[in-house]
């Protein structure tokens, strides 16, 4: 056995992730900016008996991803999984009052992030005999929602960008499958509730159609990720899965 990638693997859900999975598996968690929060996950993990190591990465650098990817293989001994958890900050408002430069960075960091990473990480999978990608997507790939459009937009690029994947590397035994949070008690739902009427809107909306009608706990995300990631899940690929508590019903 191998190690797991997990690109922002100690963001909100990220560090859920990385919690659940690295007990049991290697992990290389990467970070792009926030070295110190990454490290003192590192900590905790290597103090409960796991096995993990930092690495920073960006994933709009083509080169970055491949650099950080053969750096987990190597570390590890083998690549097994690739997580990505990243996602950029996205204003919750109409798209008429999106910015050019909001629009541009979102698009880049979103779908031209995760190009390099599906481009890089099949390929890496590929070599040493197969594996999976999970990547983090939003429940508005499957019901959108007023003021959304920049998680929802991106996201539905991200989606279609897997699906090509997942048909055309299955001959790898390469899998890839995409997870669609619903309003997660985690990461930018603690900053938005606290940015605008405009944000806040979104997020009691969208809280207000969820059928279960309570937010989810990041070890609800994380456990779904760590069953995609096993041998039980070996038949499963191309797939979006929204743990949404109802949301897209």
């Amino acid at each position: 056995m191998g190690g797991i990638a997990i690109l922002g693997g100690a963001g909100g859900l990220g560090a859920a992730v990385s919690r659940r999975i690295g007990p049991r598996t290697p992990l290389t968690i990467g970070y792009q900016g926030n070295a110190e929060r990454a490290n003192a996950l590192v900590d905790e993990l290597v103090a409960a008996g796991g096995q993990a190591v930092a690495a920073q990465v960006d994933i709009t650098d083509t080169a970055s991803v491949t650099d950080f990817l053969a750096k987990t293989a190597a570390q590890w001994g083998k690549l097994d999984h690739i997580v990505q958890a990243t996602g950029p900050a996205i204003p919750l408002c109409a798209l008429k009052d999106v910015s050019e430069d909001d629009f541009k960075r979102i698009y880049a960091t979103d779908v031209f992030g995760s190009f390099n990473v599906i481009k890089a990480g099949t390929a890496a999978l590929a070599e040493t005999g197969g594996g999976s990608i999970v990547m983090f997507l939003t429940t508005a790939v499957g019901r959108t929602l007023e003021n959304d459009g920049m998680s929802g937009g991106p996201k539905h690029a991200v989606a279609g960008l897997l699906r090509q994947a997942a048909r055309e590397c299955g001959k790898d035994n390469v899998r890839l499958n995409g997870i669609s949070p619903g309003v997660i008690d985690a990461g930018i739902v603690h900053s938005s509730f606290v940015v605008d009427e405009v944000a806040m809107s979104v997020i009691q909306s969208c809280l207000a159609q969820t059928p279960l009608g309570r937010m989810g706990r990041p070890e609800e995300v994380a456990s779904l990720v760590e069953y995609l990631v096993s041998e039980g899940a070996a038949y499963i690929s191309g797939q979006l899965i929204a743990v949404d508590g109802g949301y897209a019903a």
